[in-house]
C-alpha cells in the first residue's frame, strides 16, 4: 500500500526503516482484503466454469439431441436404380421401403433459343467488317419479355437491351445475363455464344411449361437484322416456351412436374434423361446406418456423462488458494499454472445442478416408454449399463439392437423420439433428455449467466461478484487511509525525536560551556 500524498519522514532522526515497518503493519491490515480478492477470483473461476457448462450442454442439446429427434436418424435407406444414368434417387426420413417403377418420357426443359451458325470474332466489335454477315451496322434496342416463374406463369418481366456497334458479342451476352426488370429483379436469363460451334444460345434458368422468352415485339428493321444476322435466330418464330417433365410412376402418369427434381413417396428423384422403358428403383432399409447413428449417440452421451461425473467428483485442495499478485511475482509461469490447476480443482464437487442433471438423465435412459411395443426401453433393445460402478455409462449389444430394428423399426424410433408426457410414460427417451438439459441450462444461466454476457450481470454469482468488488473498493480505500495514518504517526515521532535530539544537543553544549 502506498499513499503518495503523505509527507514521509523515514527514519531521519530515529534511524528506523519506516517503510519496512509500515509494510509489515499493512500486510497484517490487508489480510481481510486479500481474502476478499481470493474469494473474488474463486467466484470468477466458478462463473467461467458454469458458463462453459452452459455452452457445452446447449451444444449437446442443439446437435446430438436434435439429430436423434429427427426421423432420418432411424429411417436410413439404400437406394438403387436399374437405369442410374437416367434416374437416380435418395431416400428421406419419410421414405417407404419398396421397389418402384419409374419411366421418364420427357424431361422438364427451359424456354430456349438456339441460333443458326454465325461466325463472330468475340475479340472484335460487332460493327467491325470482320464479322461478315453478322456485322451490326447501327446501334439498336432489343426488347425482351420473360416469364421465368413456373409457380406464377403470368409474372411478366421486361427489359430493353441497348446493343451498340462498339460492343463485342461477349458484351451483349453480359448485358443479357445481367438484365434486371424495373424493380431490380434479375430476369434469370442465360445467354452464351460458343465460337467453336459458332452458335448463340439464350434460355431461362428455370424449367417448366410456364417459362417463356418473347422477342416478338422486336419488329424494326434494325432489331430484326440483329436477331437474324448477328444472333442467327429464326425471326419467324420469336417466342420460346419451356416444358414440364412427363413421368410415369408405378403406372400413374405425372405431367405437372416443372423441374427434373421431384419428391414422390418420400423419395427424392433426379431425372437425367428419358428412360428406355421403365427404371426399377429399389428402396431398402439400411439397418447398419441406424445402428451407427444409435451407437454414435450412446458414445456422445457417455462422453458427456463421464465429463459431468468427473466435474462433481474432482478433489478439493483446500491449501491451494487463488494466488495474489505479490505471490505470482515470485513464481514462474509453470509454477503458477500448476498451482492454479490445484486451486481450480473441485470447484463443482457435489454441485447440486450437475449432480441433479446426472440423476435425471440416468432416470430418462432407464425409463419405460409407452410406444405400443415390447421394445419399450433401452435395455429391451440392447442398451444398458453393466455395473453400478460405471456411474450410468451405457453399452450397446449390437446383436440385440439389430434384432429390434429389423423386427419393429417404428417402435425403436418411437422409443427415442416419441412426443408425449414423461409423467404419463409417453415421452421418448430423447425428448426426456432434451427437457432435462433445458432445465439444467436455465439453472446454470440463473446461477452464472451465459458466455459472452457481462460477468457482473444479474445472475447469482454476477451479483455476488458486484458486491465483492464494492467491498474490495471500500476495503482498499480504508487501507490507504490506514497507511497514511501510520506514516503520519511515524513522521510525528521522527519530528519529536528530532526536537529531543536538538534539545539534548543544546543542553550538552550548555553544560560543556559552564565547565
Amino acid at each position: 500500500m502506498n499513499s503518495s500524498s503523505t509527507t514521509r519522514l523515514t527514519g531521519f532522526a530515529s534511524g528506523m526503516d519506516t517503510d519496512s515497518i509500515v509494510k509489515k503493519l499493512m500486510n497484517a491490515e490487508s489480510i481481510s482484503l486479500n481474502k476478499l480478492k481470493q474469494n473474488q477470483q474463486k467466484q470468477t473461476w466458478l462463473s467461467d466454469t458454469y458458463r462453459q457448462w452452459n455452452a457445452d450442454l446447449l451444444a449437446f442439446r442443439s446437435n446430438t439431441i436434435l439429430n436423434m429427434s429427427l426421423s432420418k436418424t432411424y429411417n436410413t435407406f439404400d437406394v438403387t436404380s436399374s437405369q442410374e444414368n437416367s434416374v437416380s434417387a435418395s431416400a428421406s426420413g419419410s421414405s417407404l421401403a419398396g421397389t418402384y417403377s419409374v419411366e421418364v418420357k420427357q424431361l422438364a426443359g427451359s424456354a430456349t433459343f438456339i441460333g443458326d451458325k454465325v461466325s463472330l470474332d468475340p475479340t472484335k466489335t460487332l460493327g467491325n467488317s470482320v464479322q461478315g454477315t453478322g456485322q451490326l451496322t447501327t446501334d439498336t434496342l432489343i426488347a425482351i419479355n420473360v416469364y421465368n416463374d413456373p409457380k406464377n406463369p403470368a409474372a411478366l418481366q421486361s427489359v430493353t437491351i441497348d446493343v451498340k456497334t462498339t460492343d463485342t458479342i461477349n458484351d451483349v451476352v453480359a448485358k443479357i445475363n445481367g438484365a434486371k426488370d424495373s424493380t431490380g429483379k434479375s430476369l434469370g436469363l442465360q445467354a452464351f455464344y460458343d465460337p467453336t460451334l459458332q452458335q448463340f444460345t439464350l434460355k431461362t434458368k428455370e424449367t417448366g411449361a410456364g417459362t417463356k422468352i418473347d422477342l416478338s415485339m422486336n419488329t424494326s428493321a434494325e432489331s430484326q437484322a440483329f436477331l437474324k444476322n448477328t444472333l442467327g435466330l429464326n425471326t419467324t418464330n420469336l417466342v420460346a416456351t419451356g416444358q414440364n417433365a412427363n413421368v410415369i410412376f408405378n403406372g400413374n402418369e405425372i405431367t405437372t412436374l416443372t423441374s427434373n427434381q421431384a419428391t414422390i413417396m418420400g423419395i427424392n428423384f433426379s431425372f437425367k434423361s428419358p428412360t428406355i422403358g421403365a427404371s426399377m428403383v429399389t428402396v431398402s432399409q439400411n439397418t447398419d446406418g441406424v445402428i451407427k447413428n444409435v451407437k454414435e449417440f450412446v458414445d456422445q452421451y457417455n462422453g458427456l456423462l463421464e465429463k459431468i461425473n468427473k466435474a462433481v467428483s474432482d478433489p478439493v485442495y483446500r491449501d491451494y488458494l487463488p494466488l495474489l499478485e505479490d505471490q505470482k511475482s515470485e513464481m514462474s509461469e509453470k509454477q503458477i499454472e500448476m498451482w492454479e490447476e490445484k486451486a481450480k480443482s473441485g470447484l463443482l464437487r457435489s454441485d447440486r445442478i450437475l449432480s441433479g442433471l446426472v440423476t435425471k438423465m440416468r432416470s430418462a435412459m432407464t425409463s419405460i416408454v409407452d410406444n405400443g411395443s415390447s421394445y419399450n426401453s433401452l435395455s429391451s433393445i440392447g442398451i444398458s449399463s453393466k455395473s453400478y460402478q460405471d456411474k450410468g455409462k451405457l453399452y450397446v449389444d449390437e446383436t440385440k439392437l439389430r434384432e429390434a430394428i429389423q423386427a419393429d423399426p417404428d417402435a425403436v424410433e418411437k422409443l427415442f423420439s416419441q412426443l408425449g408426457d414423461a409423467s404419463k410414460g409417453t415421452s421418448g427417451v430423447i425428448n426426456q433428455i432434451s427437457e432435462t438439459l433445458q432445465d439444467g441450462i436455465k439453472e446454470l444461466t440463473n446461477k452464472a449467466g451465459y458466455t459472452g454476457n457481462n460477468q457482473y450481470d444479474q445472475s447469482i454469482i454476477g451479483k455476488l461478484l458486484s458486491n465483492t468488488q464494492m467491498d474490495i473498493t471500500r476495503q482498499t480505500e480504508k487501507l490507504y487511509r490506514k497507511e497514511g495514518q501510520y506514516y503520519r504517526q511515524f513522521a510525528a515521532m521522527e519530528q519529536a525525536m528530532a526536537r529531543f535530539n536538538s534539545q539534548s544537543s543544546w543542553l550538552s553544549q550548555q553544560m560543556g560551556g559552564g565547565m
